[in-house]
């Protein structure tokens, strides 16, 4: 299924307050771990290809904004409802953490957890200048996180394809979700991403960039495909699957600057794998070059489809 458009949400909640946490914690296991890669991030969670920078963390930030609405409405799908307490994996800036806590509203709560002390930074003033309050935020890593009890659900989104085993992680997380509880996780399938009603070169060709730099760092461009298989591995019931893609005509939407980041963010992995050059690529003119064609060609363009799978423990 796909979505266009989801209900209002208010975008402002008051009660308790923000507080960021962050103890470092290690997993006791490296199976499964990829070599380090120049320009990629390593870590016992597995390898970020992204890199971590400030380039990146707009990169993030566009992509948050981008699927925002998406994001919320899946969760929506999945139960995430008032008065739950979720624990959302891989939390980074905040995106997913804000609209769960617009879902769970002032009754229930946020833990968001991730390995990056920076991003939780940047999550923790988010939070604070949307004067949201029930979120608290941990430095620990996936998946081996202490809690001191049990969540009604656990969320994640564009986290289990960075993780050396995500059956393994899925399965151990599992433990952290009272009986009954949700496990809902969202990716990207990469590949879907098109224009219509024809192909625009200049898009066909920055999708390609972006699809052989993932091939090159060890990443799926179906890794939303794949949830359904993760989550049946780890033993969960019979997951139930949905999914989102943004997409717009106008050529000053965030899903041609979303494509541009993401561009530029690998251009270093895309060199190096010697898939483009930055000649080739010419960054700072990439985003003036795309709207040009898609408003020339009067086409729309559709984002990587977000995949949502969910199941209950």
């Amino acid at each position: 299924m796909h979505e266009v458009g989801s209900p209002g949400i208010p975008g402002r909640l008051a009660a308790g307050a923000f507080r960021l946490r962050r103890t470092k914690f290690r997993t006791t296991s490296s199976r499964g771990l990829r070599p380090q890669r120049d320009h990629t991030v390593s870590s016992e969670s597995g390898t970020y290809i992204m890199g971590r920078n400030s380039r990146e963390t707009h990169r993030l930030g566009v992509q948050g904004k981008l699927y925002a609405t998406h994001t919320r409405h899946l969760l929506a799908q999945a139960g995430i409802e008032p008065g739950m307490r979720v624990l959302d994996i891989g939390c980074g800036g905040g995106d997913v953490a804000l609209e769960v806590a617009r879902l769970v509203g002032p009754t229930g709560s946020v833990i968001g957890v991730d390995s990056d002390a920076d991003l939780l930074a940047v999550a923790e003033q988010r939070m604070a200048a949307e004067v949201v309050h029930n979120v608290v935020s941990q430095q620990a890593t996936v998946p081996r996180i202490p809690l001191d009890g049990p969540v009604d659900a656990i969320v994640g989104r564009l986290i289990l394809i960075h993780l050396p085993d995500p059956v393994a992680a899925v399965r151990e997380m599992r433990t952290l979700v009272r009986p009954g509880g949700i496990m809902a996780f969202q990716d990207l399938n990469t590949y879907r991403a098109h224009s219509v009603p024809a192909a625009i070169p200049l898009v066909t060709q920055s999708l390609a960039w972006v699809s052989a730099a993932l091939r090159a760092g060890g990443c799926s461009v179906a890794a939303g495909d794949e949830l359904f298989t993760i989550l049946r591995a780890a033993g969960l019931p019979m997951p139930a699957l949905a999914a989102s893609s943004p997409a717009s005509g106008d050529p000053d939407s965030l899903v041609l600057e979303h494509i541009t980041e993401s561009v530029i963010t690998l251009l270093p992995l895309i060199e190096r794998a010697g898939i483009a050059t930055r000649a080739n690529v010419d960054p700072d003119t990439l985003l003036a070059r795309l709207r040009a064609e898609v408003q020339d060609a009067g086409a729309a363009v559709y984002s990587p489809e977000l995949v949502s799978a969910w199941a209950r423990a």
